[in-house]
């Protein structure tokens, strides 16, 4: 499928600043500011499979968030096969909400992106980007994020083991928003694209503590081993793909000076990278999840409180090749309580 592709253009200082300033202004004056700090809400978690107290599937969840819409819905996807999620696109698009698409190329000639465009939506993909646009977020009024490895098709939300972080956080929209138009309005990626993050840590009302990072414009290894290397009781994971060396050797150091490591790998991510053989081999408490569907997480839990996840994966392709997002939450328990309730859920008990 073609499309127009906008050429890349160096970005100046000048218009990073310009940006910035219509953003905080687009926030202000469609939402109210409020210097208190009322803007930063709550995070709420979500995953594929129901339990007792989640019923709801994501892209059920997703399509009620989409039908709440009153002024914008920016949405960067790695893939697109939900005629649902479309349709809600289609009927916010009705409703004079401002939808705007960006997509992974080589998944942008699903039909559910020609329905997209024949109602008038403009839907843009990352072209010849070297990489993958591997983003999985929509960012609702400029206040809501819904964000983490979650894939909008019925495999998706049906199949796969996947997270979902709900975030209100004008802050954390801002940030996400620039990302949005660095790919969109500008067509950068990779190196094309601005390091610079508008709130890179960001505090909702609660305490929750949020750091936003967008790869490959950002250093992420750096603040994955000082999470890895900060681990004082217990590092638990859940990898769809894990082969990045550093991130493993790192682990592993951990468990030589006596700190509980146990981690969960997908079959399909069992390739010659990958890092589970030899933390098999090295005693490390691995296991694989052969169950039906991919266990899509890429989830980092450090001593049962910091929670490391979004869409990118444990990979040196996630690092210096595709368009990815990482958050590290701390400071809220019971969201790390979640994360380990889905591990224990896959089948690993929690040690400690």
């Amino acid at each position: 499928m073609n499309r127009k592709i906008i050429k890349h253009y160096p970005k100046s200082n000048i218009s990073l600043s310009i940006l910035i300033i219509i953003t905080l202004l687009i926030n202000v004056f469609s939402f109210g500011y409020n210097s208190q700090a009322s803007d930063e809400g709550s995070c709420e978690v979500y995953f594929s499979k129901e339990s007792i107290t989640q019923t709801l599937p994501l892209d059920k969840r997703l399509i009620s968030r989409l039908n709440s819409a009153t002024v914008s819905i920016d949405a960067a996807l790695y893939d697109l096969d939900s005629t649902p999620i479309a349709n809600a696109l289609i009927n916010a698009h009705k409703r004079n909400v401002n939808v705007r698409v960006v997509l992974e190329n080589t998944n942008a000639d699903e039909d559910e992106v020609d329905l997209l465009e024949q109602a008038g939506i403009v839907v843009k993909d990352d072209g010849d980007n070297r990489g993958l646009m591997h983003h999985k977020f929509f960012i609702i009024d400029g206040r809501y994020v819904w964000t983490g490895s979650y894939n909008t098709t019925f495999n998706g939300a049906y199949r796969n083991n996947n997270n979902v972080l709900w975030i209100e956080s004008m802050k954390l929209a801002t940030n996400f928003t620039q990302e949005f138009r660095e790919m969109y309005v500008l067509n950068q990626y990779g190196k094309f694209s601005d390091t610079n993050i508008q709130f890179p840590l960001i505090t909702l009302k609660d305490g929750t503590e949020i750091r936003t990072f967008f790869s490959p414009e950002n250093d992420t290894i750096t603040p994955l081993l000082e999470e890895i290397r900060s681990a004082q009781k217990s590092i638990h994971f859940m990898a769809f793909s894990f082969t990045h060396d550093r991130l493993g050797d790192a682990i592993r150091e951990k468990h030589k000076k006596g700190i509980v490591v146990k981690g969960i790998f997908d079959e399909s991510g069992l390739n010659r990278y990958s890092e589970y053989q030899v933390m098999d081999r090295d005693g490390l408490s691995v296991t694989v999840d052969r169950t039906r569907g991919a266990m899509h997480h890429k989830v980092i839990i450090i001593d049962e409180k910091t929670v490391i996840t979004g869409s990118y994966n444990f990979s040196k392709s996630a690092e210096i090749r595709n368009t990815e997002n990482l958050l590290i939450i701390k400071g809220n328990k019971k969201i790390a309580q979640v994360y380990i309730d889905e591990f224990r859920r896959l089948g690993f008990p929690i040690s400690k």
